[in-house]
Parts: structure tokens; sequence; C-alpha cells
């Protein structure tokens, strides 16, 4: 079942996660076509070092089956387009060995079934110039911080991969349903690991905060309290917690390390435990005068979605 398999690459070490891919997930010898800031240029053995060296974007494209290609946006992504059966296992082999130094990875659709019909698709993304999700997406060492928390990834409803250099993909649906099947179980996940949207575990680099996290500081502890009573916490202002350890929003002066909710029902607290847990943000209540932390010795198990013990098990 071969598919056409397009696959966006970001992190600091642009040049670096350029040069890893030939050989790997492109042909290894110089491109039969090169396009450098828009202009055509003839590919010299150092292909690479001239693609890298430009200014805005550069392409290269070599001839055969889906017509391969690797193109570089300065600043933003590495691009890759090849043709292959989707195979998430050989995806992580291919990302770990070398490695490639990205740290956030996206994969397109491998169903154009999706983008047609009366009702197409639309998938959502982590953001930037990176493709929609469709059947894959990863994290690479920094890129998890990227993340509320790594538990996010653990208690999703999708496949998780790890493999060598801190790395993690997550697949989101079985590669070997159908269209209709696949864009079943995908779309349960997508929506949980992208930017603008509240109930995602995704932090967006430039992430804005929508809700004002009244709390009490401790300096010593370096800890945000939020006080709660008399309503529910949404997960938006979770993520925004989540944020507010990652963005300091109250200076250097007062860092935040830890935010901790202290609510004064107890009911209320037990109710929001495993969604503040899932997040690493702290869950405390009042018994009996005392304050009581409850995430602490919180061990929830994973449930994984059918599909995936389905796929496990073959």
């Amino acid at each position: 079942m071969v598919k056409s398999l397009r696959i966006g690459l970001s992190g600091p070490e642009l040049a670096s996660i350029l040069k890893s891919i030939p050989g790997r997930l492109t042909p290894r010898g110089p491109p039969g076509s090169l396009l450098l800031d828009d202009q055509e240029e003839a590919p010299t053995s150092d292909w690479l070092g001239q693609m890298v060296r430009c200014e805005l974007s550069a392409m290269a494209q070599w001839s055969g089956d889906g017509d391969p290609h690797l193109s570089l946006t300065q600043g933003e992504l590495v691009r890759i387009k090849t043709e292959q059966t989707p195979d998430p296992k050989v995806m992580l082999s291919a990302l770990t060995a070398g490695p490639t130094p990205f740290e956030l990875a996206s994969f397109a659709s491998i169903h154009p079934e999706w983008a047609t019909g009366a009702q197409p698709y639309r998938s959502r993304t982590l953001g930037g110039l990176h493709y929609p999700h469709g059947w894959l997406c990863g994290f690479r060492g920094k890129g998890h911080d990227r993340l509320v928390s790594r538990r996010w990834l653990e208690f999703g409803p999708w496949r998780v991969l790890k493999g060598s250099g801190d790395t993690t993909l997550i697949q989101f649906h079985d590669v070997a349903a159908d269209a209709a099947t696949a864009l079943e179980q995908a779309r349960v996940g997508h929506p949980l690991l992208t930017v603008n949207n509240p109930d995602s575990g995704f932090i967006a680099a430039d992430h804005v905060m929508s809700h004002d996290l009244q709390g009490i500081y401790d300096a010593k502890s370096q800890t945000l309290r939020v006080i709660v009573h008399g309503r529910d916490v949404p997960p938006g202002e979770m993520r925004d917690a989540c944020a507010a350890k990652k963005m300091q929003p109250l200076g250097p002066e007062k860092p935040i390390t830890r935010v901790a909710y202290v609510f004064m029902e107890p009911q209320a607290a037990r109710a929001h435990l495993h969604a503040l847990w899932l997040r690493e943000l702290e869950c405390w209540t009042i018994e009996q005068g005392n304050e009581v932390r409850l995430d602490k010795d919180y061990r929830p198990a994973p449930v994984k979605p059918d599909w995936v013990k389905a796929v496990e098990s073959r």
C-alpha cells in the first residue's frame, strides 16, 4: 500500500535536519532540479550546501515515483515528499537513525478522500507552516516542552511509539483502515494536539493567555496558588496555567515552577483531579481544616482505544 507521504520537520537546527534526510526519506544523489529563492539553478555536488545558503527558500526535486522532493523554508520548516508504504515503525527508525534533530514533526493525511466530498475534513495543525494532522505527528527532545505535560501523550486516544534520542511518534489511526474508518479514528485525537483549541494539550510558541490567573504567589516554593470556590476550572484555563510555567508572566523576579489549584470543596477537587494531574498541575483541597494534596499519589492507568489494541496485537 504505497502512499504519497508529506512530512514537515521543525527545530532550531534546520540545516542539520535538511542534511540528514537524503538517503533515508529521499534519494541520496543530487536532485534533477534545484530551485533557490524562486530561481532555477543547476545542482552541484554540494547541492545541500546550495540549499542551506539560500536566503528564503529552496527546493530539490528528483524524478521517479511521486516526484520526491525536499524543501527548506529558512527559519520555519523542512518539508519532505516521498512515496512509500506508511509504516509508523519504519518512519520512527528513519527519523532516529543519524539522527534527524527535529523537535516537531507533522505528517499530512495519506487519504486524499478526507479533503473531498460535501463536507471536506479540515484538520488541525501544530502551527507555523506544519502540515495539518494526518496519520502521525512527532516530538523530539525539547519539542516535548510544547506540551502541557508528557502525560498528555501517554493518556491520549492514539498509539504512542518511542525511539532513541527522546523521540515520540503519535499515530492517529490504523494505517490499514479505509479512509472513512481512519478519519473516524483520527478526528478524536487531532484536536487534542493542536493550536487554537482550549481542550488541546499543545501550547503554541506564540500562545496568548485567555484567562487571568488570579493567584497567590509563594516565593519560597515558586508556586502560583489559585484558590477555587464555587466554579469549575475550564480546560483553557488549565492550558494557560501550564503556559505560565513556560512564559513566566510574572517576570524574572517571580519565577513560576509550580501551579497549585486549591479547592474549597473536596468534591470539586476530586472532579478536577484527573484533568489537573494530566497537565502536571497540582490539585489541593481542604479536609478537616487542613490543606491536602490529591494529585501526588494519584496513579491512573492509560486506556488504549480498541483500534490501537488491534494494531498492537498483529
